[in-house]
């Protein structure tokens, strides 16, 4: 008997009294990931060779990370057919060479198209905070705030939401679960008459270890009118699109709370001379057509001239890749901007990777030394998409995100403007000095490999 037989032999023993709970406890397991849960095949395969390879702890495993039957429940069920009520409605008609584009991403779960919108766009926070203070401090009717988190920089909107407040406002903060669904500045914010939410109860935030449906959503809406709308990039919206993020608003507040806001009964207003948006939600709430994703496929498949895109994490699905290639190929000036250090170390590296293979076909992948927490598309100069959805398939798919697609060419030269500035700052990556990368790269791109689902 070797050294490795003993102990191994030790370990079957000492399982002898629990194997067949062991056994009954992994074959129920078996079951429900095979015929209730709806992996893709590699996803299921992992699984079920991890629960029969470890039992108990890759149920325990399976359990924490890998089941959507609570996501499928409350969600994808539940609230998806909650949100219909407050969501319905009748858009606009879209321009002739933009009805096809509207129209198949309204089928596919997006919001409608509304027409007649001022749209303001800017680049960083600094630039929008200013305009979106003085928006809330002349807010004369309700004041609709939903963010994963309040920004440590915000010091100006905490005191415009309590100024609301005490004028008789009425102001309603959500933030997505962290913790007990704590945020900066929470109790002080409730002592001034604010009304504040997580969008996970407490007993789920506490217990859910998951990186996996968590509310990234970003605006903020004044009086049904005005909205603003993005993570890092934002769009300050004025008209019928402003309603319409308000309505996704009290649909996930009315999840939350279950405090019913109802909608407006007044039309919304519109500005004359104003462009195009259409409101593009995504997540387990708006079922498996996976509207944002499909937004952006159709963006960067269309595009002739540029495109243009800027994104904290860079980890796309294999029809993405696809359809990113297929536009380089086709003549389509590609160029990506990503921050050299994300949030996680593992994350630049993820991204350094999956850039690769478009740098090998032509795109231009550039890295700046800074945060950049903004997702970005622009296409041919002429429309845009700013919100909160990374280039990664899976927090698209798993995440609650929104975005606006502004169908403008003002508002989407403004964007390539303030794209290209801060191209000036990064520097571009090239496959050859990919290729000659060391050994230590090569082995921190191999852990973050394994890290990239903690994102």
């Amino acid at each position: 008997m070797s050294y490795l037989t003993r102990p191994f032999l030790g370990f079957i023993f000492a399982l002898e009294p629990v194997w067949l709970p062991l056994f009954v406890v992994d074959v129920i397991a078996l079951v429900v990931m095979i015929f209730a849960e709806r992996f893709n095949p590699r996803t299921l395969i992992f699984w079920i060779s991890l629960v029969v390879i470890v039992p108990f702890a890759g149920i325990l495993l399976y359990l924490a990370f890998g089941s959507n039957l609570y996501t499928r429940w409350r969600l994808s069920g539940r609230k998806r057919s909650e949100d219909e009520r407050f969501l319905e409605g009748e858009g606009d008609v879209p321009p002739e060479g933009d009805a096809v584009r509207a129209g198949c991403l309204e089928g596919l779960g997006a919001d409608v198209y509304t027409s007649d919108n001022d749209v303001r766009f800017y680049w960083d926070r600094s630039e929008m905070t200013p305009d979106m203070v003085s928006d809330i401090r002349a807010a004369g009717e309700s004041v609709c705030l939903m963010a994963r988190r309040m920004p440590k920089d915000s010091a100006g909107v905490h005191e415009a939401l309590i100024d609301a407040a005490s004028r008789g406002v009425s102001v309603r903060v959500m933030t997505s679960a962290t913790g007990f669904g704590r945020t900066r500045d929470a109790g002080r914010l409730k002592r001034a008459g604010v009304s504040f939410h997580s969008f996970h109860n407490p007993l789920y935030s506490m217990f859910s270890i998951r990186p996996a449906n968590r509310n990234l959503r970003a605006m903020t809406v004044i009086d049904g009118r005005i909205a603003y709308q993005g993570r890092g990039a934002t769009v300050r919206v004025e008209g019928p699109a402003a309603e319409r993020l308000e309505r996704r608003f009290r649909a996930d507040w009315f999840h939350a709370t279950g405090e019913d806001l109802g909608t407006r009964v007044s039309p919304p207003e519109r500005v004359d001379g104003g462009c195009g948006v259409q409101v593009v939600s995504d997540g387990p709430d708006t079922g498996d057509a996976y509207p944002m994703l499909s937004c952006y496929a159709d963006l960067i498949s269309r595009s002739d001239r540029t495109l243009y895109m800027a994104f904290p994490y860079l980890l796309p699905n294999d029809d993405i890749y696809s359809t990113v290639k297929m536009a380089v190929v086709s003549g389509v000036d590609v160029r990506i901007l990503l921050p050299r250090r994300g949030k996680h170390w593992y994350q630049s590296w993820n991204s350094l990777a999956a850039s690769n293979p478009l740098m090998m076909v032509g795109a231009k992948v550039y890295f700046v030394d800074r945060m950049l927490g903004k997702c970005v598309i622009i296409s041919d100069g002429r429309m845009c998409c700013v919100g909160s959805g990374d280039l990664s398939s899976r927090p698209l798919a798993q995440d609650l995100n929104a975005g606006c697609l502004v169908y403008s060419e003002e508002v989407a030269s403004e964007a390539e403007a303030a794209f290209m500035r801060e191209l000036e700052n990064g520097v571009e990556c090239l496959p050859e000095e990919y290729q000659r990368r060391s050994f230590a790269d090569v082995l921190k791109i191999g852990v973050a490999r394994l890290l990239m689902f903690f994102n």
